[in-house]
């Protein structure tokens, strides 16, 4: 079993790097792709820490026609400056879309942060939506982080992420391997309708994309299949993740369709990196 989409402390999930190497030392591959971050990668090598079966992995933070969408890149080179490059420049747009959510929540809802939250919240890598939501829902006004998201978290905000073309176009001659992240949408995301996912798929193939992730934990038979079908079609990898976040999603690891189909088994991603 495999699992190449998993988050820990370092982006939006709640497992430390020990933790999760542990809960995934009998997969036969996973990896670990935090959002715009690569210190789980940095941890691991500087405290000489075994995972065999361990491919580094990242996601990015990329928009395309003022959409959101998420670019997995694996077996990547830790100390490439292109990607350093590209992560901090992702980095500076989240701080500022940051501070753009926080007079919004002040503005709209009431919600004022506190000075120690907003410090610390200005001092992590990734304050992402769901480390956001935790503090609106520690302040009383949701009830956990999913409603916190969706019922405070949903604005379209002025400050626009890196595009996906220029993303994927100056990684796609560095070392490493470009997939897609969940085509129709991840976790809490609107659904992507087929035509505009078969008109993007083309541009990506032709940008530098390599492969798509058809099997995902919200996704069906049906959904996986025409992924599947997709892929083959544009000559691309297959691969499968679960979004693992640990407890701040409700999702497993390994967990890789919504109805326990067999489609994980046409994942070719392993045989198409350049181990």
């Amino acid at each position: 079993m495999f699992d190449f989409h998993m988050h820990t402390i370092y982006s939006d999930g709640t497992d430390d790097i020990p933790t999760l190497l542990e809960k995934t030392k009998d997969l036969d591959h996973f990896s670990i792709t935090d959002h715009d971050s690569i210190e789980s990668t940095k941890y691991i090598i500087k405290n000489g820490l075994k995972a065999p079966n361990l491919i580094y992995g990242v996601e990015l933070s990329t928009r395309d026609l003022n959409n959101s969408v998420h670019i997995l890149f694996y077996n990547y080179d830790p100390n490439s400056l292109v990607l350093k490059d590209i992560i901090d420049r992702i980095n500076n747009v989240r701080r500022d879309r940051l501070l753009e959510r926080i007079k919004i929540l002040k503005k709209d809802f009431k919600i004022k942060f506190r000075k120690e939250d907003l410090k610390y919240l200005l001092s992590v890598d990734n304050p992402t939506k769901p480390i956001i939501a935790s503090f609106i829902v520690k302040y009383g006004y949701a009830p956990n982080i999913d409603f916190a998201i969706k019922t405070y978290l949903f604005h379209k905000l002025k400050t626009k992420k890196l595009s996906s073309e220029e993303v994927i176009k100056r990684l796609k001659d560095e070392k490493g391997f470009l997939v897609l992240a969940h085509p129709f949408g991840g976790i809490g995301e609107k659904r992507v309708e087929k035509e505009v996912l078969n008109e993007r798929i083309n541009r990506f193939k032709n940008y530098g994309i390599k492969g798509l992730e058809c099997c995902y934990s919200l996704y069906n038979d049906e959904e996986q299949k025409y992924l599947i079908e997709m892929a083959n079609m544009f000559d691309l990898a297959i691969s499968g993740g679960s979004d693992y976040h640990g407890k701040n999603k409700k999702v497993e690891i390994a967990c890789l369709s919504s109805d326990n189909n067999d489609n994980y088994k046409k994942v070719n991603l392993i045989e198409k990196l350049e181990l």
